[in-house]
């Protein structure tokens, strides 16, 4: 019996963090700066912003409910603290929704999926960046640059709300820096052996 043909797996694209900067450097309409951060910030699928609310908000205690698509494991997240001065400013404007009502908004019910794309696929052709990232991308840069910041997978897990952290472990394949970092602290481990390390004193017969 022949073995099964061995079929590789595609890794995610991500943004560096250079290329990122780069995005947001060019949005200046607020709704849509805050949007992004969030998307960002929080690895939403396009689908999970739909979901968003006003009273998911909570800016006292500066935190964000979190609902996942896709079977993932919602929950209640702290804001990064600029993240949250943005949300503070934006949701002061008409065009945020309160309470029950969508977060983002379009002309009728919440921002739908196809125009967070198409809002994406604009900023990212202002700023030059490769047409082939998508707003999923932004899900995959986060993954990624948590584990860069040096954060075990099974934060990162936790915070894209995956149930198995299988789905997770792809992103490790993806960073060097997190792989770097835990090669730097095995050069000193006595249980690695190194290249010229001294060799153990010779016990003397009797």
């Amino acid at each position: 019996m022949s073995s099964p043909a061995f079929i590789p797996q595609r890794l995610p694209r991500y943004l560096s963090q250079d290329e990122l900067r780069r995005f947001f450097h060019v949005i200046t309409d607020l709704r849509d700066r805050t949007l992004f951060w969030l998307i960002y910030h929080h690895g939403l699928r396009v689908g999970e912003v739909e979901l968003l609310r006003g009273f998911d908000v909570d800016l006292v205690r500066v935190r964000i409910v979190v609902r996942r698509l896709k079977g993932g494991v919602s929950s209640e997240q702290p804001l990064f603290v600029k993240t949250a001065a943005l949300l503070r400013e934006y949701l002061d404007t008409d065009d945020a929704g309160a309470g029950e009502a969508p977060l983002f908004r379009g002309r009728v019910g919440p921002l739908r999926k196809r125009q967070i794309q198409s809002l994406f696929a604009r900023y990212r052709d202002l700023s030059g960046l490769n047409h082939r990232f998508t707003c999923h991308g932004l899900r995959h840069s986060i993954a990624t640059h948590l584990l860069d910041a040096g954060l075990p997978l099974e934060f990162v897990q936790d915070h894209l709300g995956h149930q198995d952290i299988r789905s997770t472990s792809i992103y490790a394949r993806i960073t060097d820096r997190h792989r770097a970092a835990v090669f730097a602290r095995l050069e000193t481990s006595e249980w690695i052996p190194q290249p010229n390390s001294n060799p153990p004193p010779q016990e003397r017969s009797a």
